[in-house]
């Protein structure tokens, strides 16, 4: 059993934690970094900074809570071992964005409770202060905005004007009933899930739509936005369901380790309830033959 205490232990340190990685990426913003690439195509970019606070997270952790598992994003050996707890982090989620000089990226901090999440530390820059923002919520606790309460956007269908992230990619992978092709909303790709996430459950953008992001993109902001009144549905890859999200171990109904959790990779709608459910009750995912065609067909345009 999980105490209380133990849990508001480890949110506190979680909050304090997350800040002072904030304070690193801050310092580093517009300095000349040191740039590999995960991929052939120099389109995965990893810059010393992700590494830096990575390492600097990880070692953290270890100090305080040396019993607790660890997934990062930049962090090869994954443990296959399942246990009570696991910090899923990311220590720079949009590095491309980073890199350019648009400040729109964060340190995402999650925290799982044997496989769901109950944790989320996301810290942002900010157009106020110059020390950034922290979004924090754990389960049952509620979400903020530094010390402010948050709420996602309190609507029963989405708007027209109001903002929307659905990446031009993944609309493509499904058909649009007609009653909500035309009302999706504004559309926009950040390049960072866990600032999506954080202004979903602000209430600045009304859902968001991810394709197959990893876990450590999405575990903080998913807390983040059911503290914040709202709602995350997935959808595994071979099926035609969404459904509300509660735990990782939903997966396979044991207690998942960071290795599993690091192989699930469904598409997700977050935000209003009532608007993410109005939403996934009209896309349709589209066979990959009927993809093919369509690449086919836009290839024949050009």
């Amino acid at each position: 059993m999980i105490s209380d205490p133990e849990l508001k232990q480890i949110y506190s340190f979680a909050q304090d934690l997350t800040c002072r990685a904030g304070d690193i990426l801050l310092d580093q913003f517009h300095r000349p970094r040191e740039i590999t690439y995960k991929s052939k195509n120099q389109t995965n970019p990893v810059t010393d900074v992700d590494r830096r606070i990575e390492d600097f997270l990880k070692s953290e952790i270890a100090k305080e809570f040396d019993g607790h598992a660890l997934l990062a994003e930049e962090t090869e050996n994954v443990e296959k071992i399942a246990k009570d707890f696991t910090w899923v982090i990311d220590p720079l989620d949009g590095t491309v964005n980073f890199l350019n000089g648009l400040p729109v990226f964060g340190v995402s901090v999650g925290v799982l409770c044997q496989g769901k999440p109950v944790i989320g530390c996301i810290f942002l820059p900010s157009a106020q202060a110059t020390n950034g923002d922290l979004y924090h919520a754990i389960s049952g606790g509620g979400a903020f905005r530094n010390d402010v309460a948050i709420s996602v956007l309190s609507e029963s269908k989405p708007r027209k004007g109001a903002i929307s992230v659905f990446p031009k990619f993944w609309m493509k992978k499904y058909r649009f009933k007609p009653e909500l092709s035309g009302s999706l909303g504004e559309l926009r790709a950040l390049g960072s899930v866990a600032y999506e996430l954080a202004m979903t459950a602000s209430g600045v953008i009304q859902y968001s739509f991810f394709g197959s992001p990893w876990a450590w993109d999405v575990s903080a902001g998913l807390v983040l936005v059911k503290e914040a009144q709202g709602m995350a549905l997935f959808r595994e890859k071979k099926s035609q369901l969404w459904k509300e999200f509660e735990s990782y171990h939903s997966m396979n109904g044991v207690i998942p380790s960071p290795k599993d959790i690091k192989d699930w990779r469904p598409s997700w709608i977050c935000g209003n309830g009532d608007i993410v459910q109005f939403v996934a009750s009209r896309i349709d995912p589209k066979s990959a033959f009927s993809t093919k065609i369509d690449r086919i067909r836009d290839f024949g345009r050009n």
